[in-house]
């Protein structure tokens, strides 16, 4: 019976690996298809930068309410409805014909990623215990990496082969993940526990989403100096839906857009402070020192980073004028770096409970975001290469460290909503990240005092200072993770 136990957790892990491959694959395909599927679709790049943004704001919204939802209802039947919805709405947004199609299929394929991510580390959790833990979770990260770099590697492939259909087989092929790992999941994993007691704020996810996305268009239209947000629809069409429109003008004033981000945001911080189950609990994160740092370092630590590989495409690709398939084996250097140093990180999580490994990758993030910022239009792409290894080495050892004291934090029956909170911070950080990267760049090539002509000397400023920026942001996960250092995991019974 041992053994068979043994045999079980070890093939729950590969099952959730398998399906949380589908999320970070489709980040990976991120970094280099923007600018096909603009071309393809005929939308402007300031509308297609949405479609990884849209995702990443529904994600931190919903992330950690669906983590509690399945804390009450059950982590196995939750984990599989994601690859369902994600599934068939990646197959979907390969068939997209408008980009609007391709924002509302993406809508709901966020919805399902957002379930696999809330739930996959709390079902390792649950499965794995100890020291074991530790390297079960670096497994996981080395996985969630390895899926970014094959889907760099799979974009730049298909990319340069055709600008003009190529793009929605990456859609395919993400479909065709989840949907293999459905399979899987539904035969070996095991339902936890239910608690039906648990109260799921719903409406708190809907004030958070509507603070986080309104605030990054602000900040974006700002940059660009856009009085209004303005969308064209030509030949509007869902199919899905049954939505047919010929044309439609839509333009909202930035200054309205300030103020709902603002009144969500006065609105969840009253929601959260007065429900009796909120979403983001901030007595937990006033008086439990170790959830609060781990939280805070993810926070501060994709901040600093997320947007790299975004901005550094378009150094290679418009800077440094090499093709995409070449762009896309340079930049699949820094995940398959935090995939290989993952293992590394969660060897060593599984032997400390210290803080002091995840300190130390933020150091390493920190310097190669210094480094980074030196970077000019005579940069060896080699040089390039070597720094973002470097970067993902620092990641590396920070995460699994860092997750691991992050679900060691709290009860065993809360592991889906902390782990939900921390993906929560992890994509509020990825989505800000991008706003910073966007809105430099936007001040330096459009700014009242610069030309409205494409300089590369000014785009190279304004990705500069995006690692500046960066640096000091992964200081202050220094600091969080530095105060946090001496927390250690609480003592659970076996079992």
């Amino acid at each position: 019976m041992q053994a068979l136990a043994k045999q079980r957790k070890w093939l729950s892990l590969a099952a959730v690996n398998i399906g949380n491959f589908a999320p970070p694959f489709d980040t990976g395909v991120m970094s280099l298809i923007l600018p096909t599927i603009s071309i393809g679709l005929k939308a402007p790049v300031t509308l297609v930068l949405w479609v990884p943004i849209e995702s990443l704001v529904l994600t931190a919204a919903f992330q950690p309410i669906f983590g509690r939802f399945s804390d009450g209802h059950g982590r196995r039947r939750y984990f599989l409805l994601g690859l369902v919805l994600f599934s068939i709405f990646a197959y979907l947004s390969g068939n997209s014909q408008t980009i609007y199609e391709l924002f509302i299929y993406r809508f709901f394929q966020s919805l399902g990623g957002a379930f696999i991510l809330s739930n996959g580390r709390a079902l390792i959790a649950d499965a794995f215990e100890g020291r074991q833990r530790g390297f079960a979770l670096g497994t996981h990260i080395s996985t969630i990496y390895v899926a970014q770099t094959v889907g760099v590697a799979i974009t730049g492939s298909i990319v340069t082969v055709t600008a003009s259909v190529g793009w929605r087989y990456v859609f395919y092929a993400e479909a065709a993940v989840a949907a293999i790992a459905f399979p899987v999941s539904l035969i070996v994993l095991r339902e936890s526990s239910r608690n039906l007691k648990v109260r799921t704020d719903w409406l708190g996810a809907i004030f958070f989403a509507g603070g986080l996305g309104p605030g990054i268009v602000a900040l974006t239209a700002y940059s660009n100096q856009l009085s209004n947000i303005s969308f064209y629809f030509q030949q509007f069409s869902v199919p899905f839906l049954g939505l047919f429109l010929p044309t439609l003008y839509v333009s909202i004033p930035t200054v309205y857009i300030v103020v709902v981000g603002l009144a969500s945001t006065a609105l969840f911080v009253l929601r959260e402070s007065t429900a009796r189950q909120p979403l983001l609990d901030f007595h937990t994160f006033r008086t439990n020192t170790l959830f609060r740092s781990t939280n805070l370092s993810v926070l501060f630590v994709y901040m600093a980073h997320y947007g790299t590989l975004i901005l550094l495409s378009f150094y290679l690709e418009i800077i440094k004028e090499v093709n995409p398939l070449t762009a896309g084996l340079v930049l699949t250097v820094e995940p398959l770096t935090v995939t290989i140093f993952a293992l590394f990180g969660g060897w060593i999580a599984s032997r400390t409970p210290s803080r002091e490994p995840a300190v130390a990758g933020l150091v390493i993030v920190t310097f190669s975001l210094l480094l980074l910022s030196t970077t000019g239009v005579a940069t060896p792409i080699t040089t390039v290469a070597f720094l973002i290894a470097m970067l993902g080495a620092g990641v590396g050892i920070f995460a699994p460290s860092n997750t691991n004291a992050n679900l060691g934090s709290v009860p065993p029956g809360d592991r889906a909503t902390a782990n939900g909170i921390l993906g929560m911070m992890r994509s509020t950080g990825q989505s800000v990240s991008l706003a910073i990267g966007s809105a430099l760049i936007g001040l330096y090539l459009f700014g009242k005092h610069l030309s409205g002509a494409f300089r590369p000397d000014q785009f190279m400023a304004a990705i500069d200072l995006y690692f500046v920026v960066g640096a000091a942001l992964a200081a202050v996960a220094i600091f969080f993770a530095f105060r946090g250092r001496e927390a250690r995991e609480p003592t659970r019974p076996p079992g």
